[in-house]
């Protein structure tokens, strides 16, 4: 069993939304998940958790392990979405009764926690790994003293700590969890105005100012960079105030010739602070008078030059939604400088944003298969995530036999990509990976054998095979992922593999294990019993409601009374 304060490095979702599922509209299955999360919270903070997100008291291991678990076997059945908004949850979509926040300790208490720390929006992939739930809870549990789980140091994972002056849109990305905060901090209001809504010279002028410099100097002296801004200002203000196509076009040069000064200085600030300027100013023309000419500075900046200038400020842009709807603009091109970028950087933030860009952007496969050939490891681990989060599903088959290579970070990648895609071949080739090294591949990889009745085309595994590689287990979230997975399959080789490590030893003719099954190896065979054929096995569970095992015998009456 790994240690409790471990974490599992993972790979980013996507930016916002993409990539991250949406909770299912089941209310039930929501507030379950909400209050699995509540109790694991709990235990943790009643039993103590340090700075680093690990329990203080090793002795607690079983408590929170029990916890643990059940948040998983939810998390395994469904996404959770869950909103923080005027002082209530939000579960799929529906608003949680007031009355159960306050007669249900545990969630009232983790909605005081989540308001705390400022907490708008928690995202749970289907089948979060337990290491990625744990750190969501350890950072739910330290709400109180004020504390923050440390950064991690995977690409292009990273947790941020809770500092209101850290310029981060989130509070914690994983592969599979996001925490939003309630609103950006004071000084990063959202510049993203695609909406209907449009947005007045004057104010797009202002945000201009204020997005473009207000930061110290990378190039030159600062008068010179003043000079340079200054300008750009002025050009673009003139551009904004403009009623007529004449006098945009007018504006539009002069601007542009600052944005010809500002290249060839190395002023990627002044090109960032224009280009969303610009941006903010096209959404409020629509197609009105200037907007040919805010076309021709847009064209500008799709040199590449500017393109490479512009990429370097990806990292150290609180909202990049006007940037990067720029940036699209170039196609291949834009991907090609943002995946260099990615494999150059030197820190985990820069390597987040640059990672999430790509995504967003939802181009650049071609380039990413040739990634996959890179002599440098962690060139061919993002390649491999990326092809995973944009769903490119041809890419399928370039990705399996990276699940030998000799690097674990990269077999570990290549199977969450593997799983992401879904296609009959790549759930398949996972079927092999049953017996890796590597606890989370083989975590991956027997669920992969649950996915099999859900992927068109793929070949339905024997339970055998699995079964094989359950008896030889010792990572707890592995064998409870190869349980339920056997559930899933239902075959009548998987049911009896349940029933026997379900069914109380004694009863079992010939069968003498070196030690006692664990009351939670039991339980996990009993609920996936349940799910591979209902009622037909509930003469099994109610036998169970008396065994001498207590815990086994209050799941089973659970069980029983659904």
């Amino acid at each position: 069993m790994p240690p409790l304060g471990y974490r599992r490095l993972t790979p980013s979702s996507s930016a916002a939304e993409s990539g991250v599922q949406r909770a299912v509209a089941d209310r039930r299955a929501a507030r379950g998940s909400l209050r699995s999360l509540a109790l694991l919270v709990d235990r943790l903070a009643t039993l103590g958790v340090d700075g680093e997100g690990a329990l203080t008291n090793p002795d607690a291991a079983v408590a929170v392990r029990d916890a643990l678990r059940q948040l998983t076997g939810r998390i395994r059945e469904a996404p959770m979405e869950c909103r923080v908004v005027e002082v209530q949850f939000i579960l799929a979509g529906e608003p949680v009764d007031r009355a159960l926040t306050r007669d249900d300790p545990l969630i009232g208490t983790l909605l005081v926690r989540c308001m705390s720390l400022g907490i708008g929006a928690i995202t749970v992939r289907q089948g979060a790994a337990p290491g990625e739930l744990l750190t969501l809870a350890s950072l739910l549990a330290q709400a109180r003293t004020g504390g923050a789980t440390a950064p991690t140091n995977d690409t292009p994972t990273s947790l941020s700590a809770i500092n209101e002056q850290q310029a981060s849109r989130e509070l914690l990305r994983s592969w599979s969890v996001q925490v939003m905060p309630a609103q950006l901090p004071a000084g990063l209001r959202s510049a993203t105005p695609l909406s209907v809504q449009a947005v007045a010279p004057r104010e797009a002028d202002d945000r201009f100012a204020d997005t473009a410099f207000t930061d110290d100097v990378v190039y030159g002296t600062t008068d010179d960079r003043e000079t340079v801004a200054s300008s750009a200002a002025q050009a673009f203000g003139k551009l904004a105030a403009a009623h007529d196509d004449l006098a945009a076009t007018k504006a539009a040069d002069v601007l542009i010739a600052v944005l010809d000064t500002a290249e060839f200085r190395g002023e990627a600030r002044v090109l960032a602070g224009t280009a969303t300027a610009v941006m903010i100013h096209m959404h409020t023309v629509s197609t009105g008078a200037g907007r040919l000419a805010v076309e021709r500075v847009l064209r500008r900046l799709q040199h590449r030059s500017s393109l490479e200038l512009l990429a370097t400020r990806i990292p150290h842009v609180p909202d990049r939604t006007l940037l990067l709807e720029l940036l699209s603009r170039a196609g291949e091109t834009i991907v090609d400088i943002l995946v260099k970028q990615l494999m150059e950087a030197t820190d985990a933030v820069a390597r987040r944003a640059y990672f999430d860009s790509i995504v967003g952007l939802d181009l650049g496969g071609t380039l990413l298969f040739e990634q996959l050939r890179d002599p440098r490891w962690y060139v061919v681990r993002n390649a491999a995530a990326l092809l995973g989060e944009l769903g490119v599903e041809q890419s399928d088959s370039t990705l399996l036999p990276l699940l030998q290579h000799d690097d674990e970070r990269i077999r570990v990648a290549t199977a969450r990509a593997l799983v992401r895609l879904g296609t009959a071949k790549a759930i398949n080739g996972l079927h092999a990976a049953i017996d890796d090294s590597n606890a989370e591949v083989r975590r991956i990889a027997a669920v992969s054998y649950g996915l099999t009745t859900s992927a068109a085309g793929a070949v339905r595994p024997h339970a055998a095979r699995l079964a094989m590689a359950l008896d030889k287990e010792t990572d707890e979230d592995v064998a409870l992922e190869m349980l339920a997975s056997l559930g899933k399959l239902g075959s009548a080789d998987a049911v009896q593999r349940l029933l026997r490590i379900a069914m109380p030893q004694q009863a079992q003719t010939g069968d003498t294990p070196e030690k006692p099954r664990e009351a939670w190896l039991r339980i996990a065979a009993l609920e996936a019993l349940v799910r591979a054929r209902g009622q037909a096995v509930m003469p099994h569970v109610q036998s169970l409601t008396h065994d001498t095992d207590t815990e086994v015998a209050q799941a089973a009456f659970r069980l029983s009374e659904r």
